[in-house]
Parts: structure tokens; C-alpha cells; sequence
């Protein structure tokens, strides 16, 4: 299981919010095996909404950046797991590909 940490800034993260992110987040490993630890940053936005930063902690070092601005806290996490996911994708296939050209 991947460790997640969650912060909110100008916003208090309930633990109905918490759970929903370890829900969502959570399953992020099954995109890139190596990953390790997030970070979930909630920001109360500046004209209405929430926005949502996740750093994505792969090892060598490398950290993946995604974040997204919606209504509501949920739809925001819901977009950025998309996000994440698909960066996850893309860094995985990279990185399997490599591989497969090394032997």
C-alpha cells in the first residue's frame, strides 16, 4: 500500500475526505509498481472551487507532479486521479520499454 499524507491549506480535510482519497489515490500503484509515497495537497480556491496537488514519490529521486481545479473537493480528486494515472501510465510504459531494449 502506497503512504499518503493529505494537507489542506485554507481548508480542514475531514476524514470522510481523507477516506475518499485513500479510496481513489490509493489504487494509483497498480499504474507504476515503484511508487512509493503522496503527498495530496486540498487548497480552498482563490474565486470558488478546490484545487487538488498530488506529488507522486518514485524512487531515483524522480517526482511526478498532477493537479486539478473543480466545484467540489470530490470532482477534483476524481480529475486528478485521472491525471495522475495517466502520467503514471506514460512514466511505466517508458520506463518498460527501456527495459526491453537494454536485453
Amino acid at each position: 500500500m502506497v503512504a499518503i499524507d493529505v494537507t489542506g491549506v485554507r481548508y480542514s480535510v475531514s476524514d470522510k475526505v481523507k477516506e475518499y482519497i485513500h479510496t481513489k489515490i490509493g489504487n494509483l500503484q497498480r499504474f507504476h509498481p515503484d511508487l512509493q509515497r503522496l503527498h495530496v495537497t486540498i487548497h480552498e480556491a482563490e474565486r470558488h472551487g478546490y484545487r487538488i496537488d498530488v506529488d507522486m514519490h518514485l524512487p531515483h529521486h524522480r517526482d511526478v507532479v498532477a493537479h486539478d481545479t473543480e466545484d467540489t473537493v470530490y470532482s477534483a480528486i476524481d480529475h486528478v486521479t485521472d491525471k495522475c494515472a495517466a502520467q503514471l501510465r506514460k512514466i511505466h510504459g517508458k520506463e518498460s520499454a527501456r527495459h526491453h531494449h537494454v536485453h
